[in-house]
């Protein structure tokens, strides 16, 4: 029993290198997602595309009035989580100054009854900075829409940044 736990301990040992080696390559997405196959399954990818063109307004109330009165945002480049209006609109404020443009990478879209879904995935962001020139930030997202009232709102937006991604494609704080 003792040799078969040595050879156990002695392979993780001498593997270990190996799965660092693998770890340290970072990977980033490089396609566009496709539009998904099912009609239901567009309808939900569309949430997202109407939330691009309001960030591309630059109107922060209008990407607010696409959340729901007490939805939570968990946003890719701010440390604080909003749980109110006021609190994603302010948060809005500050990212729009970067002239955001979202292109989805990859995406699953799950439905989780008739009035409610997941779009989850990775989408990376051009931003445009001071100076005008342009930076990439790759995220991992989520988005749990409610309809309310006949209308898709958005009830929970998680992002955050890729932590591995090559700092080419982070944004700075």
């Amino acid at each position: 029993m003792k040799m078969k736990t040595c050879a156990i301990a002695a392979f993780f040992l001498l593997a270990a290198p190996f799965v660092q080696a693998v770890e340290t390559v970072p990977f980033v997405y490089r396609t566009v997602a496709e539009l998904p196959q099912k009609q239901t399954d567009r309808e939900i990818a569309g949430l997202f595309d109407r939330w691009n063109v309001a960030l591309q307004t630059g109107s922060a109330s209008a990407v607010t009035a696409l959340y729901a009165p007490d939805a939570i945002l968990q946003p890719t480049v701010s440390n604080k989580v909003r749980s109110t209006p006021e609190q994603i609109q302010d948060y809005f404020v500050h990212f729009l100054a970067g002239k955001p443009v979202g292109v989805i990478n990859y995406r699953e879209i799950r439905h989780l009854g008739a009035d409610a879904a997941m779009d989850s995935g990775v989408y990376t962001f051009t931003l445009t900075q001071a100076d005008g020139s342009k930076r990439e930030v790759q995220a991992r997202y989520t988005f749990l829409y409610e309809r309310l009232d006949g209308q898709w709102k958005i009830i929970n937006h998680h992002s955050s940044a890729m932590p591995e991604v090559p700092k080419t494609l982070h944004a700075s704080h």
